[in-house]
């Protein structure tokens, strides 16, 4: 867990003091924003690289991982939008009046999608997803995992809430960290079904983001209010429940095909998820 500490502390000292000089610059301040996003790469790129190469190396192995269930790039690429437009939905049916997206800034949704990957989600995933999930993987289990995973990626965010202009000044924290506890457990679920594909991850970050700026959810961007916003979290959680539950259905099968006369319910899995170890039957 050394590792998973030492990976913590360098994103949140990389990224805090990038934006702490955004936050003193004010307005105008668009390149120290940037760069602060790009402290968990940054972090895991330096730490795997004071390891030697062949951490480096198995730490970009993740973007040479094409092989996925076709329902792990459907969730990657479309669950998120899918959850937005039927938040939307249902706000609209209990009253609301959402400021839906018209043909143009649908036109926009490709450009969108690569801005996010290239400027925000390249910044995060390989250093989330690509050394710090494994890590907390080889001690704990996926959901356990995916919990702590969620608790840090979420107050490594809270910088943001006093930058000019920022989108989430608009939202309660509590609010974030509910959303990125379940997308956090989504993440680990295609990150396992997918044997450790950091080009799922991205694509799943990329996504997630396009449909906060594509769709009408956060107020001052087209919403309303936060209900649209707190449903489409109701819906997000609900989506990471199932996929937990199939994640545990499937530890608990192989734990007991490992120990036929051991096995019980209530035998823990185990933990061993580390890329190199994931197999097929994780899909």
């Amino acid at each position: 867990m050394r590792q998973a500490a030492a990976f913590v502390a360098l994103s949140f000292a990389l990224s805090w003091g990038a934006w702490g000089a955004a936050i003193l610059a004010g307005s105008g301040a668009a390149g120290w924003r940037i760069a602060g996003g790009f402290g968990p790469t940054l972090a895991a790129l330096a730490l795997a690289a004071w390891a030697g190469p062949g951490a480096l190396r198995a730490l970009l192995s993740g973007f040479a991982r094409w092989r996925a269930p076709v329902w792990v790039w459907a969730v990657a690429v479309l669950s998120t939008l899918a959850v937005g437009l039927a938040a939307l939905a249902v706000d609209r049916a209990l009253g609301g009046r959402p400021d839906w997206p018209g043909p143009a800034e649908w036109a926009l949704a490709p450009v969108i999608f690569l801005w996010v990957l290239a400027f925000s989600v390249a910044g995060e995933e390989t250093g989330w997803r690509g050394y710090l999930l494994p890590r907390l993987l080889d001690r704990l289990g996926p959901l356990a995992a995916s919990l702590v995973l969620g608790l840090a990626w979420s107050l490594w965010h809270l910088p943001l809430w006093a930058l000019p202009g920022d989108f989430h000044a608009g939202l309660p924290v509590s609010l974030f960290l509910i959303q990125s506890l379940a997308l956090s457990v989504v993440y680990t679920r295609l990150w396992l079904a997918s044997s450790g594909s950091l080009i799922v991850a991205h694509l799943f970050h990329a996504a997630s983001n396009t449909t906060l700026g594509l769709l009408p959810l956060i107020p001052g961007a087209g919403g309303e209010g936060l209900r649209a916003l707190w449903i489409a979290v109701a819906l997000l959680c609900a989506l990471a429940a199932v996929l937990a539950a199939r994640q545990s259905r499937r530890d608990g099968a192989r734990a007991a095909a490992a120990h036929p006369r051991a096995a019980t319910p209530e035998a823990p899995a185990s933990h061993g998820h580390s890329p190199g170890r994931i197999e097929n039957r994780n899909r």
